[in-house]
């Protein structure tokens, strides 16, 4: 009972972000709940990162995507639609997919480093994917917790591993346990 005025406020904090990026809520509600924190993810962000949450980084995947070859992946990419995504899981074999939000600060903070690791195994897909943009997805794969990596394979995106949480040490333990070498 006492976690219910905690999920509340989340809640309303969420709906006034969704608000926020429409344009909905006044600049100065958004700076006292701290929704405006757009230029601080920018500048925690490297240029070759995809962030969730920016137009402009979203337009870099999609056109940087389509220029590497299906097999392997330099830079993380957004998943914008389930056709999307279905069609990367059958074109590769190994893909690893974070479950995000744009809420989600962990998310956010884990991000670069995320976009390292895609770089050191190029022979695997990295996605990118929003928990509320996609929530079929989520909801197939039962993520219910913000970062979640998942490891999958083959065509039918069986669940080989997976991590949740935002500990740098661990991602790169999990995914040197779970992705051939290069």
């Amino acid at each position: 009972m006492s976690a219910v005025v905690p999920l509340i406020l989340l809640g309303i904090r969420w709906i006034l972000a969704k608000l926020y990026l429409y344009g909905l809520v006044p600049s100065s509600l958004a700076k006292l709940m701290n929704l405006n924190n757009k230029q601080q993810q920018q500048s925690q962000t490297p240029s070759s990162c995809c962030s969730n949450d920016d137009g402009e980084l979203k337009r870099r995947s999609k056109t940087s995507s389509s220029s590497t070859s299906s097999t392997s992946s330099i830079v993380v990419k957004e998943i914008q639609s389930e056709k999307e995504f279905d069609e990367l899981l059958s074109k590769n074999e190994i893909v690893v997919v974070k479950f995000t939000a744009s809420w989600c600060k962990p998310c956010h903070n884990i991000q670069p480093h995320y976009q390292k690791k895609c770089e050191e195994y190029p022979q695997c897909d990295f996605l990118l994917l929003d928990v509320d943009e996609l929530d079929t997805i989520a909801a197939k794969y039962k993520v219910a917790m913000m970062p979640t990596f998942l490891i999958l394979q083959g065509n039918d995106g069986t669940v080989t591993a997976t991590y949740r949480g935002s500990n740098e040490f661990e991602l790169d333990a999990f995914l040197k346990e779970n992705l051939p070498s290069s």
